[in-house]
Parts: C-alpha cells; structure tokens; sequence
C-alpha cells in the first residue's frame, strides 16, 4: 500500500518521532486523563508583561490559585506578595481545559504571550494543569513561529525539569523572603543547561544582605542570561538598587521594575 503524503521519509520518521515523545510526556507526567483535569483559576486577562524581558508586550494572564510560600513574613515583618488574594487553592473558580483554553482564544484571536502565574502554577494540581495547557498551546501554535511556549512564573520551589513545553521566569527567593530553604537547587543547573534565551531568573531584593546573597547564588551557581534584580516595592528604592547595580557590574544582573504598578496600581485584571 502507498501513502500518499506530502511529507519525505525523513520528514514522516521526525514528525512520527515528535509525536511519540509528545505522547510518552504525557504518559510520564500526567497522573489522570487530560479530558479529566480541572483546576482553581483566580482569573484570565489580557493586559500588559510589567517586568522583566518581556515587559510591556501584550500578555494574556492565567491566574492559577494556590501556593505554599508566604515570602515577606519573616522577623516580625509583613507578607509582601503581589497578589495575597491567590495564595489559597480555594480562592479560584474550578475550571476545566477546555474551558481556559477557549478563553484565551477569546482574548487573543491574533497569537500573543500566555503567562501562567498564581498563585504557582507547578504546585498540586495546579501542576498537572499547566503541564496539558502548555502542551496544547505548544502543539496548536508552533507551526506559526508565534509565542508557541507559554511563559510560566514560578516561585524556585517546584520542580521546572523536562518541561520544555515552557520558557521560564524563574524566582529564587532570598533570605529577607524568609523561604530560601524552600528553593530547588536543581532549577538552576537545568536553567543553565537549558540555555534558553527566553528564560529568565528574578531576585527580590528587600536589603543590602538580599543583594550580597544574590551576587553569591550567581557566582556559586555559575548563572548568567538573563538575570533580573526587583526591589520590594515600599521597603528598598528603586535608585538604591540601581546603585549597587553599578558598583557589581561582572554580576550580569539588570534592573526589572514592576512596570504595571505604575500604570494601573494596585487594580486588579488589567
């Protein structure tokens, strides 16, 4: 029998091969049945990047909620994460595959960036989740060359390996955070070996001894790329950080403001 196909057998032996891996990740990472997942999505928008590499491009927002971490509430003093509102798993509405996907076809009709964020989009179910959503995105947008990778906001504590369905803003949390034990060394060997121009590693910075540390983990870690210093709004001035930016010029560290909280404050979905 003849299969009359436009593609040679090179071409037929690697797309047969992608698709097995595709399908083999899934296998490997996936607990239950795509069509079975759901999740607490705090809320999808369209806005804005407000930091790092990608600031200011149109982004389509998928809020997951839940996370472990409570970064800020250390030696008495007071939580400081953006959105508070999400930390819980129960603080979203259950929302199933299709259902994101079709609300972010809504919103961008014409391919832009998609961000998962939380909350933390790797932590519990919210994992599985992502994993499907990135996979689904990746296999519908990839032949367009346009945004086919998800970026992902995660927090250091969850796992990022074989996930390259996914670019990456990665944090590593310092020790003003109170939860520096948490961090996944592991990340930032696979950030290294990933050498992916589009990932990303983020230190909040809340003190001289938050920067010390943070030229230390550089050093010690080897990092390089695209390496992003943000000072806790209220607590370091961004003139300060750009200061010791430029007497620790061999770090590779750039200055990454939340750019959002001075266009809309502190509204939330825009």
């Amino acid at each position: 029998m003849t299969v009359k196909s436009g593609l040679g057998t090179l071409e037929f032996v690697f797309y047969f091969f992608t698709i097995s891996l595709f399908v083999r990740r899934k296998t490997l990472y996936l607990k239950e049945p795509v069509d079975n997942l759901k999740t607490s999505v705090h809320e999808i928008y369209l806005s804005l990047s407000g930091e790092g590499i990608s600031t200011g491009i149109p982004t389509v927002f998928v809020r997951m909620a839940g996370c472990s971490l409570r970064c800020g509430m250390s030696a008495g003093r007071k939580l400081w994460c953006d959105t508070p509102y999400a930390l819980s798993s129960s603080a979203g509405e259950e929302m199933d595959l299709k259902r994101v996907l079709n609300r972010i076809r809504e919103l961008s009709p014409i391919y832009t960036q998609i961000l998962l964020t939380g909350g933390e989009p790797l932590e519990g179910r919210n994992r599985d989740f992502s994993l499907a959503l990135g996979d689904e995105i990746f296999r519908t947008r990839q032949s367009s060359g346009s945004y086919p990778r998800p970026r992902v906001e995660t927090n250091g504590a969850e796992s990022i390996e074989g996930l390259d369905q996914f670019v990456f803003t990665l944090d590593y949390k310092l020790p003003g955070s109170g939860m520096e034990k948490r961090m996944n060394l592991e990340n930032l060997e696979i950030y290294n070996k990933r050498k992916n121009e589009l990932d990303e590693i983020k230190f909040v910075i809340r003190d001289r001894g938050d920067f010390e540390r943070c030229l230390e983990v550089i050093k010690t870690h080897r990092l390089s790329g695209n390496l992003l210093a943000s000072p806790v709004q209220g607590e370091l001035s961004p003139e300060i950080l750009a200061e010791w930016l430029k007497s620790s010029l061999g770090s590779g560290l750039r200055l990454s403001l939340q750019t959002h909280k001075y266009i809309w404050g502190d509204k939330r979905g825009v």
